[in-house]
């Protein structure tokens, strides 16, 4: 079963043809790009403030954070991925955060790409170009999260989904620092948007880009190509395929130049004080905790789990059960991706390092747009039939 058209949409799904894409008349045109512009608005006034308000430059100094900022700064003013200029202390203090080089040259430990982002904001703003560039993230996610949403459901419903995930979840507290998750959220997002669309080049090399954001975002690829070979065939999984190639194989490239193999990333060398001794190890090590344990604490933990910091999601559960008879095979992908997702993250040792809420589970958050949306359509239908009854008229036909 493949996306079908809902009210304002024109297209379904068949044989590889794009799915659920809206061609709305001028009146529909100006009422979805206005919903846009006031989630932007919305987001950039609400989240510029939080940030502003903050005591600079000590919120975007937390963390990992040092270590993305380090990274801008070396290729902004030295022009290389060399940390040495930038980092004060030794190995037995960054050791955690850096890539040991084949020379001894700290390179960053996390992907550059979002770094490389900043660079415009860096340049134009100094060190406050970060905060800007979070801002603009975080006004940038809640349209990621409509336009997932709008080929399942209409503008309005898609929109408040939207709203309510950004200010009903975690993500409402992620003011305060730049992360690679977020970035790399956006760009997954944007990625299998494509795939249902039926964009299938474009979606791989969107999900490529996505991948060098985040290195766990590689795991998209398969499932991407997999929800591609059950819609469209070995055609849509070679286009897919196709587009994924560049950004994967600059990752090897750049894995070669910096550590010797292609296979051999920078979570590879990362260095650790035993015994005194300097020893470079595997961050893939650090994947050693009780997954039961993990998802208990990813879903009731107090401060980190997906319950108590994130009751949006509950509204998602019976969008789901909608999502599931109308629309399955992107129901499955959604409810793969986040079922792995999280039991990834639960054996993670650091997983509950984060301030608030669980930055490792903002794609999974990102995923429950389309169920939740669906399920806000289904509730404003049951609302009007209601009031049409009590009215005694019958209620208008949806489409």
């Amino acid at each position: 079963m493949g996306l079908e058209p809902v009210k304002g949409n024109d297209r379904a799904n068949r044989g590889g043809r794009p799915a659920a894409e809206w061609r709305p008349r001028s009146r529909g045109a100006a009422w979805e790009v206005g919903l846009v512009l006031l989630l932007i608005l919305s987001a950039a006034l609400l989240f510029g403030t939080q940030a502003a308000s903050k005591e600079w430059p000590q919120p975007y100094f937390e963390g990992d954070c040092p270590y993305y900022i380090s990274a801008a700064l070396s290729i902004l003013h030295d022009g290389d991925l060399d940390l040495r200029n930038q980092l004060r202390g030794g190995l037995d203090v960054h050791g955690r955060q850096i890539a040991l080089g084949q020379s001894g040259q700290w390179y960053p430990k996390h992907p550059i790409l979002m770094p490389i982002a900043s660079l415009p904001f860096l340049a134009l703003f100094g060190m406050r170009g970060f905060m800007i560039f979070s801002v603009v993230l975080l006004a940038a996610l809640p349209v990621a999260l409509m336009r997932l949403a709008r080929p399942f459901a209409p503008p309005a419903a898609a929109a408040g989904a939207s709203a309510l995930l950004v200010t009903g979840t975690f993500l409402r507290r992620y003011d305060y620092n730049i992360t690679p998750d977020l970035f790399a959220a956006i760009l997954g997002v944007a990625g299998l948007l494509a795939l249902m669309r039926g964009r299938d080049l474009r979606g791989g090399l969107v999900l490529g880009i996505s991948a060098a954001a985040k290195t766990t975002h590689l795991f998209l690829l398969p499932f991407g190509l997999s929800y591609v070979l059950a819609m469209r065939g070995g055609r849509g999984v070679a286009r897919c395929a196709a587009g994924a190639i560049a950004p994967v194989l600059a990752l090897l490239l750049l894995n070669a130049a910096l550590f010797g193999s292609p296979f051999v990333s920078s979570y590879d060398r990362n260095v650790l004080l035993k015994d005194g001794v300097l020893t470079v190890v595997s961050h893939m090590s650090q994947f050693d905790r009780n997954p039961i344990q993990g998802v208990a604490g990813e879903l009731f933990d107090v401060e980190h789990g997906l319950v108590p910091t994130s009751p949006a999601l509950w509204l998602a559960l019976p969008g789901l059960a909608l999502m599931f008879r109308r629309h399955r095979r992107e129901a499955v992908l959604g409810l793969l991706l986040s079922e792995f997702y999280l039991l990834l993250f639960a054996t993670y040792r650091y997983w509950d390092t984060t301030r608030y809420g669980n930055r490792f589970l903002i794609l999974v958050v990102a995923l429950a747009s389309p169920p939740l949306a669906m399920a806000l359509e289904w509730l404003k239908e049951r609302a009007r039939e209601g009031l049409h009854r009590r009215r005694g008229a019958p209620a208008p036909v949806a489409g």
